[in-house]
């Protein structure tokens, strides 16, 4: 495994989205030169960045192209084949985090262990055998979760897809209806086709979600921003703000997620940025959801809140440099800016248009489409009491933006 970069400070980034393009622009200050596998010219990164390699990261010769020039590989997501990965790298690429770390984190089942295994709490949960009776298996499911149960995807599931949640019955009888059978048969049949098995967790009543943006170096270092609000909206990442202990969160919560994501981190080896989402249960307790083995969502305020992103210090944490200070601002959000439910052609749609505290990031995607992450806004303030004000004119401004939007595609 190679200990130093040989070849002309190059850094390898597979995958070419926002999450690529933000790795990539974090590189570059600290002297690296990003060499980035995209899916296609239009990818955000591609449009930005010189050293582009076009084509899937399924491709031999594709992989073969970007091996020939790094030593050291990243990754925008965890949906790759860590086989031929490791076929076409021949042992002679490290892979941060390790391809052994992704094969464990991308299936949500392997999680579901590792924090059983660590005494770390999470939703309880048992394994549909999809080969079964699925009716059965359900009233079982209803039974022993009666608040409801959530259907998930072991793979390939996020922002909403591989998850689907089936409320308690109303007369608290412990089945599905037939509606919701079919529904589950649809879903279970999506992952058959997807490779992917599928589990029942409980529906947690919960009184809010959490995160936490943990960094691990290949040094040994560690350290974690601080615990944010995090809030959904079908499924994915609306808006983010903190730091949590702010806004009523104790903080022995912050204490937990630290210790938690320390100790994945360290049983693991996941090294450099890397998120974690958690329920807070309506008695206090701290649940974990899933573990992202990269930059997140939850963490794009770093970009303007904190002395270091976490996109740069993904690189200080797998080039073995020191972390960077991570002190941040005493009040922030961050909202991300969704595709509306309406047709519109790029390029030629307006942006949104900045408060005098917000900082636009847009990803310059060439198609809109319906909850399609565009871009995201910050916004940094001297007090965590301006937040709450701060995060209606954010969504004003969204709103304002769609509405524009809605003219541009009349003319």
């Amino acid at each position: 495994m190679p200990n130093s970069l040989k070849k002309q400070n190059k850094v390898g980034i597979i995958g070419g989205g926002q999450l690529g393009l933000m790795l990539a622009d974090a590189a570059v200050p600290l002297g690296y030169k990003p060499v980035i596998l995209a899916e296609n010219a239009d990818a955000p990164a591609a449009q930005v960045h010189r050293d582009v390699i076009i084509g899937a990261v399924e491709d031999r010769c594709v992989l073969d192209s970007l091996f020939a020039q790094v030593d050291r590989v990243v990754f925008e997501n965890e949906f790759v084949d860590c086989e031929k990965l490791e076929q076409a790298a021949g042992g002679a690429i490290q892979f941060l985090p390790g391809l052994d770390v992704m094969r464990k984190i991308q299936d949500k089942l392997e999680q579901k262990i590792l924090l059983r295994d660590l005494e770390i709490p999470s939703a309880r949960y048992r394994v549909l055998d999809l080969m079964g009776d699925i009716s059965v298996q359900l009233a079982k499911c209803f039974q022993e979760f009666p608040l409801g149960c959530v259907l998930k995807w072991s793979r390939l599931g996020y922002d909403g897809k591989g998850v689907l949640v089936l409320n308690a019955h109303p007369e608290g009888l412990g089945v599905a209806s037939s509606d919701d059978l079919s529904e589950v048969q649809r879903f279970c049949e999506n992952a058959i086709r997807n490779r992917s098995s599928v589990y029942v967790e409980e529906k947690v009543a919960f009184q809010r979600e959490l995160a936490v943006i943990g960094v691990f170096s290949i040094r040994g270092e560690f350290l974690s921003y601080p615990l944010v609000i995090s809030e959904q909206k079908q499924g994915i990442c609306y808006r983010v703000y903190g730091p949590a202990e702010s806004f009523g969160v104790d903080s022995a919560q912050t204490v937990a997620a630290k210790n938690y994501a320390y100790r994945i981190a360290k049983a693991l080896g996941l090294y450099g940025s890397f998120g974690m989402e958690f329920f807070e249960t309506a008695s206090g307790n701290l649940l974990v959801n899933e573990i992202a083995p990269r930059v997140h969502n939850t963490g794009h305020y770093t970009q303007d809140a904190c002395d270091t992103s976490q996109f740069e210090n993904h690189w200080r944490a797998v080039l073995g440099l020191k972390l960077g200070e991570i002190h941040f601002s005493p009040g922030f959000a961050m909202l991300n800016i969704l595709g509306p439910d309406i047709e519109v052609c790029a390029p030629g749609y307006p942006l949104p248009e900045l408060g005098s505290s917000s900082h636009l990031h847009w990803y310059g995607k060439k198609k809109m489409r319906a909850r399609r992450k565009l871009g995201h806004l910050n916004a940094v303030f001297d007090s965590p009491e301006e937040v709450k004000q701060a995060l209606t004119d954010l969504e004003g401004c969204y709103q304002h933006w769609v509405s524009r939007l809605v003219e541009a595609g009349k003319g």
